[in-house]
């Protein structure tokens, strides 16, 4: 499964939900984590059902595993999950879906800890659920203390070791939204190594990467 443009967007923002499904992005990602305050999650659902979003290429950022009877009650078709660390995390969210699911929910696991690189293996052959990986460097390196340059040689070795492990993996997001130069370039670095995609956080990266990951 390739997603070349996969655009993320604050569950609890109502105008940019509405907003994305008029864009040309390959895949929405509602978010339910990190850019929606613990105060605003439980409404960032009430939201969500509001918006009457298009579900066939939407996926949901859950926040914990308690957002699961949300993603399924509502029939969405598949989570993102942030800190994936290992097979035991998968195995869990797993056997929760399967009592709780509508339809068969996909799962693209998000790397951004130092324990989730050395348990790729067994995220990677996690073949119930798992069709892609999902790089996400920004924690990463707040974890271990590590400064990314506008170049990001500082991860080039952490995003080999996903494609290593994953089919058609996606992208960390490319924080300064407004340096589309920058934005493209990084783009072009991870096709190279076997990257079918990249996070969007802007409207103006989804072009650039459907257009650069759908060259040959």
């Amino acid at each position: 499964m390739k997603f070349r443009s996969v655009l993320f967007v604050p569950g609890n923002e109502e105008k940019k939900i509405k907003k994305a499904y008029t864009l040309n992005a390959d895949l929405i990602v509602i978010d339910l984590e990190s850019t929606v305050p613990d105060n605003e999650k439980d409404n960032a659902k009430k939201i969500i059902q509001n918006c009457n979003v298009n579900k066939s290429n939407t996926y949901i950022r859950i926040n914990s595993n308690l957002d699961l009877n949300f993603v399924c009650s509502e029939k969405f078709i598949g989570i993102f999950l942030p800190f994936t660390e290992s097979k035991n995390q998968l195995t869990e969210i797993h056997e929760e879906l399967k009592k709780i699911e509508k339809l068969n929910t996909d799962i693209i696991p998000i790397i951004e800890s130092q324990k989730g690189l050395d348990n790729l293996n067994e995220i990677s052959n996690f073949k119930e659920r798992i069709k892609n990986i999902s790089f996400g460097s920004h924690d990463l390196a707040k974890s271990i203390n590590l400064k990314v340059s506008a170049d990001e040689h500082e991860i080039l070795e952490y995003r080999k070791l996903i494609a290593k492990y994953s089919k058609n993996p996606i992208d960390t997001s490319y924080l300064n939204f407004k340096d589309l130069d920058g934005f493209k370039k990084s783009c072009l670095l991870v096709k190279d190594l076997g990257y079918a995609g990249k996070a969007c956080i802007h409207p103006s990266q989804i072009e650039i990467a459907n257009n650069i990951f759908n060259e040959k």
